[in-house]
């Protein structure tokens, strides 16, 4: 099942025509503007609290590390949690006098498409990866960036209220009633983007914050997850466990890959490592293009 076939039966079955902008609209005003060859990770979620931010730190800080130029735009213009988790890391750096890889950061105070367009193209000028931090709620601008993404990474946490945005269950038969409004506007977008010969979305979908060791509402939460990705169409991957040390590092701008690096902090755990690894991994980034950086607006998307 395609994105449009997706959004045409949602359709039909709410009788109403789109859900929110018209996605034509959203790509006609981001496809006329440049935009570099970086690879675009965008996080984002209708649902706020799920830990969009702090899985994009550990991105930034992760792929830093293994050699990628990283610029972060941060769209949450009132909380910026991104944005001052890299401005706390370059201060951390000065104060302990530690190398640390920082990547260019900028808040998005104006929420329009011009203006989100310009400051990748500013930040992210000789980027290999461009990470977008969206703010927890629909937004026309959320919507652009969804739209500009090459990859889109939806953190859930461990319950039915996470998953309603993504689709809906029979109470009886546990099977997917229909799709949620979440993933009804990113097939909207995934089908506009179609139309207009463009490559789709890759939807990676990873758990957050979930507690260690093996529960019953965690299998039914991974089942129902792996029934939305047949029906929504995007792939399962594993997020960050809840772990005290990611909240008390996120403050100081750090993550665990940090903690080799400062003497005085206690030994990194090397499970909260392979979870930073495998939620790389699981990113399937492409190689870095060594070729020109200035393309056509999604171009190379």
């Amino acid at each position: 099942m395609n994105a449009r076939v997706i959004v045409e039966e949602y359709r039909a079955r709410r009788n109403i025509a789109f859900d929110g902008e018209h996605p034509d609209v959203i790509l006609a005003d981001i496809l006329s503007r440049p935009r570099p060859a970086a690879q675009v990770i965008v996080l984002a979620n209708e649902k706020g609290g799920v830990g969009k931010s702090t899985i994009a730190l550990h991105l930034c800080v992760a792929l830093a590390d293994a050699g990628h130029t990283v610029a972060a735009i941060d769209l949450d213009r009132r909380q910026q949690t991104l944005s001052r988790a890299l401005v706390n890391r370059e201060a951390t750096a000065r104060r302990l006098g530690i190398p640390l890889s920082l990547p260019r950061q900028q808040a998005l105070h104006i929420p329009s498409g011009a203006i989100l367009c310009h400051e990748i193209s500013r930040v992210g000028w000789d980027a290999d990866i461009i990470i977008i931090d969206v703010a927890g709620y629909d937004s026309p601008i959320a919507r652009r960036a969804i739209a500009i993404a090459d990859t889109l990474v939806t953190p859930v946490n461990g319950s039915f209220v996470d998953l309603d945005l993504l689709g809906r269950f029979h109470p009886l038969t546990h099977e997917v009633s229909e799709p949620g409004c979440f993933a009804v506007a990113v097939n909207e977008l995934r089908a506009a983007r179609e139309g207009k010969g463009l490559s789709d979305i890759d939807w990676l979908v990873v758990q957050n914050r979930l507690r260690r060791g093996p529960s019953q509402n965690r299998d039914r939460i991974e089942q129902s997850l792996q029934k939305l990705a047949r029906s929504a169409r995007f792939r399962v991957g594993q997020g960050l466990a809840e772990r005290v040390a990611y909240r008390e590092l996120f403050h100081l701008g750090l993550t665990h890959l940090d903690v080799r690096r400062i003497p005085e902090l206690a030994r990194t755990r090397l499970e909260a490592n392979r979870e930073i690894h495998t939620l790389v991994a699981d990113l399937e980034i492409r190689p870095v293009d060594t070729g020109a950086k200035d393309v056509p607006a999604l171009a190379c998307a």
